[in-house]
């Protein structure tokens, strides 16, 4: 059957309500193989910023938020699968009965998705295969082939169309739990919740693929800042009713500040409510310079991902109150930042880069993300070096998209003669911003307890109440500050985590006897965890399985079953132990390579703007979403 043919005979098979059953899946693990880069994976914090700090490492795997957002606001009944292995998808194709598949993926894992759909096509040939995620920015002549739907846009009003559901239902925030942060294999039994507050960003910088696939409009998820509080306090709430711990949360929003009203109303709603939340959250320079450092405490930010980039790179969200005062407001309410820095432009060669690494460090953020100016397919800079010819020889002749990671050098630059000292250069700074800040547990402990010391008796009742979770904060990085103190990679650091821990217990009270065979332990752990890395073992995620809409929906939907991404130990030793080798066995099989020419080689040789969506249904009007084309 056709491409052509087989879309034909699917928008029949949706007039039958009864058919219609969905799969919606991220790719599959393991990560980590041949060819890979080490920075795509299902933990943001260990693959991409805390990657140099060993055993003590964030550890945190984030399920595949878009897959239930789409499966909370369709009507189809719903299995969604978040890091499956191939043994396990194949288990759901033959026993789910689906009509219809969907993998999000980004272009990093398209090698992965191209697996997939071949065992879907053989343990379900009946199903229709639905291509979403940031990997669907490469053009239809590499994703026709492997896809009969390709969504490039909001994706719960393409579904509702694809599926012929009703398009005016309102939006509802799914009950999305992770594992909370893990250090020295310490898991604590509790987790962090999710809120998508909108989708896009107007900032438009000329790299950024989440701005330009939405064409740089925002998506608002949440229209006013009740609606936000309201969904923070039913996740926290339904944790709670599953005898789960909710003790932070994850507002994901590309600039929530720069909606300014939004923040405002939130920031009211808080302090109606008098509860200290504990969030991390993304600001621009230019959003945050609207609010003070007592704001932004009290609405409940305890980590704040923002922009550094470069000084002379120009972009408009940079402007507002200078860095280093911006950050001291911020860390005098207990807020650290997590800083993203970016190297290989154009104006920069080796001496500017570390000239401003230097800058960076002296702001002491509490954790640094450092990315290589990357030209991702529909954005103005990948036009630019297409254009231009700057991609270098192997990306432009055959380029492997494993490697779209922003961990590569793909192009020529005029200050560098080897593009790949550029990479080096990367690899360097993670070393650096370790051995001379320490790990970002002691940063942010440190960050944490000078909030709490500057708000326990303050006139606010909500600050006051923000101390007290500070102070558990802090207490809880007791252990990793043990080790640091026997492990750090410095002596500076080393004697920085002992003046630290000296503090904790002078302002916050001696230690009990609990925390005490925590700090006896830490040792043992820290090796353990070394020699776990080492030999790649228990290092994998787990399998989530979420049905919804089903008889079995809410028993897979209890929060104690969000444990399981964490994998490792969460989902059985001996299990554990035997996905580790099944692992090893699949990576050296490795996947397929990646398309012949000339497909692939169109994404280095031809520029394309953001391809519209590869629909099997009539262009019928999408979701009525508040869009902002412009911040308040």
């Amino acid at each position: 059957m056709t491409f052509a043919s087989r879309g034909i005979y699917y928008v029949r098979l949706m007039t039958n309500d009864s058919t219609k059953r969905l799969l919606l899946t991220g790719v599959c693990r393991p990560f980590g193989g041949a060819g890979e880069g080490d920075s795509v994976g299902a933990e943001l914090f260990h693959a991409q910023v805390t990657r140099a700090q060993g055993p003590l490492s964030f550890r945190q795997v984030i399920r595949v938020w878009a897959i239930d957002y789409l499966a909370e606001n369709l009507e189809t009944p719903t299995v969604c699968l978040h890091y499956p292995s191939e043994r396990e998808l194949v288990r759901e194709l033959r026993t789910g009965r689906y009509s219809h598949v969907g993998i999000n993926f980004v272009v990093a894992t398209f090698h992965k998705v191209r697996a997939m759909v071949a065992l879907v096509r053989e343990h379900a040939p009946g199903a229709h295969i639905i291509l979403g995620g940031y990997g669907t920015v490469l053009p239809d002549d590499v994703l026709a082939p492997y896809g009969d739907s390709i969504c490039r846009e909001e994706g719960i009003g393409f579904m509702r169309r694809l599926l012929g559901e009703p398009l005016d239902t309102p939006y509802r925030h799914p009950h999305a739990p992770i594992p909370s942060i893990s250090v020295l294999g310490m898991q604590p039994p509790t987790v962090s919740g999710h809120v998508t507050a909108g989708l896009g960003c107007p900032n438009g910088c000329d790299f950024c693929c989440t701005s330009h696939f939405f064409d740089r409009r925002y998506v608002r998820f949440s229209s006013c800042g009740r609606d936000i509080y309201e969904a923070l306090v039913a996740t926290r709430d339904r944790a709670r009713a599953d005898g789960v711990e909710m003790t932070s949360f994850a507002l994901i929003d590309e600039d929530f500040f720069l909606q300014h009203k939004r923040a405002r109303e939130f920031l009211e709603c808080v302090r109606e409510g008098g509860e200290s939340f504990g969030m991390l959250g993304f600001g621009s320079v230019r959003g945050l310079s609207r609010f003070t450092g007592r704001e932004i405490g009290e609405m409940g930010f305890d980590l704040i991902w923002n922009a550094f980039e470069g000084k002379a790179a120009g972009y408009g969200k940079q402007r507002g109150r200078p860095l280093d005062e911006l950050y001291r407001d911020l860390k005098s309410v207990g807020c650290g930042q997590l800083t993203s820095m970016i190297i290989g432009f154009p104006y920069q060669d080796e001496e500017i880069i570390r000239g401003e690494l230097e800058e960076l460090l002296a702001l002491e953020p509490g954790l640094v993300q450092c990315l290589i100016y990357f030209a991702f397919p529909g954005t103005p800079f990948h036009q630019q070096v297409v254009a231009e010819g700057r991609y270098r020889e192997a990306y432009r002749d055959n380029p492997d998209l494993r490697r779209w990671d922003g961990f590569a050098m793909h192009f020529s630059h005029p200050k560098f003669e080897r593009p790949e000292r550029v990479e080096e250069i990367q690899r360097e700074i993670y070393d650096e911003d370790f051995r001379r800040l320490g790990p970002s547990t002691m940063r942010l402990a440190r960050v944490w307890l000078t909030g709490f010391e500057n708000l326990r008796h303050d006139e606010s009742p909500l600050l006051v109440a923000r101390a007290e979770r500070l102070r558990e904060n802090v207490r809880s990085t007791l252990p990793t500050l043990s080790a640091t103190m026997l492990f750090g990679p410095s002596p500076e650091v080393r004697a920085a985590a002992a003046a630290l821990r000296r503090d904790v217990i002078r302002l916050t009270g001696a230690l009990t006897a609990v925390e005490r065979a925590s700090e006896v332990a830490s040792p043992a752990l820290f090796v353990a965890s070394a020699l776990a890395r080492r030999l790649g073992v228990l290092q994998q995620p787990g399998l989530l399985r979420v049905e919804f809409r089903t008889p079995d929906a809410a028993k897979t939907q209890h929060t104690k079953h969000t444990l399981r991404l964490q994998g490792g130990l969460q989902t059985g030793a001996l299990r554990a132990l035997a996905e580790d080798l099944y692992a090893k066995v699949a990576h050296r099989r490795g996947y397929p390579a990646p398309p012949p020419p000339p497909a692939v080689q169109h994404i280095t040789q031809r520029s394309h703007g953001m391809p519209r969506s590869l629909r099997v249904v009539s262009d019928a009007p999408t979701c009525p979403l508040p869009v902002d084309d412009a911040a308040e």
